[in-house]
């Protein structure tokens, strides 16, 4: 039995306080080059180092403000699906994929919307259905809380897989790493539905968001959308 862990690291921190909503977005291996990803990252860092340094009293608004940059840029390259194999345009894989999200909501978490274009994919889920029957005494343990990282793993693998049997070929499908982002309140939950609703929208391949096969937004959330 081990206690669950808060915060994970690859070549980025990822804060993921127990039981929270996540928005998240991981995308095909191919779909953005590595040197993009690194002329990114480094604009971000050297943004984030010139505000440790300066030290602004809005130092922690400046910092977020500076991730969800990087992201909007990060996003945009993907949206503009120039790059990669862009397999999630064939209908049957990015079914295996939805089907795959869907199949774990109300089991680890609660599926409030997901949208999967041609080369990634953005999710918000709540985590909370996995501790709201836990009293308060318990530990939260591997033994009955499955972070979000484990939950990107069932996820991510077995879609892969199945979608690498399909199409015939071997080797890795998604990019190993992800963004998340625990989200804080109910405007910025309302926000991002709004934002994962849209990108169809956003990348002009439906005029109205309900016409994306592959866009889903639980329904008490969708009388805040145009």
């Amino acid at each position: 039995m081990k206690l669950i862990k808060t915060v994970y690291r690859r070549n980025l921190p990822h804060i993921q306080p127990i039981g929270s909503t996540f928005f998240i977005t991981f995308n095909l291996h191919d779909a953005i080059p590595v040197q993009i990803i690194a002329a990114l990252q480094q604009e971000k860092l050297v943004k984030i180092a010139s505000l440790r340094e300066n030290r602004p009293l809005n130092f922690y608004e400046e910092i977020v403000k500076e991730h969800k940059r990087h992201f909007s840029k990060f996003d945009a390259v993907l949206d503009n699906a120039i790059h990669g194999g862009n397999y999630l345009r064939n209908r049957e894989i990015a079914q295996i994929v939805m089907d795959k999200i869907t199949f774990y909501d109300r089991k680890y978490y609660d599926l409030l919307a997901v949208c999967i274009m041609s080369n990634h994919v953005h999710l918000l889920i709540d985590l909370y259905v996995q501790i709201e029957d836990l009293s308060a005494s318990i530990d939260i343990t591997s033994n009955n809380y499955k972070p979000l990282s484990e939950l990107l793993k069932l996820i991510k693998g077995g879609s892969a897989y199945e979608a690498n049997k399909i199409l015939k070929r071997k080797g890795r499908f998604w990019q190993v790493e992800s963004y998340d982002h625990y989200v804080r309140n109910e405007k910025e939950r309302d926000n991002i539905i709004r934002y994962i609703a849209n990108n169809p929208v956003k990348a002009n391949l439906v005029n109205f968001w309900q016409d994306f096969s592959f866009t889903y937004v639980k329904d008490i959330y969708r009388i805040n959308l145009p």
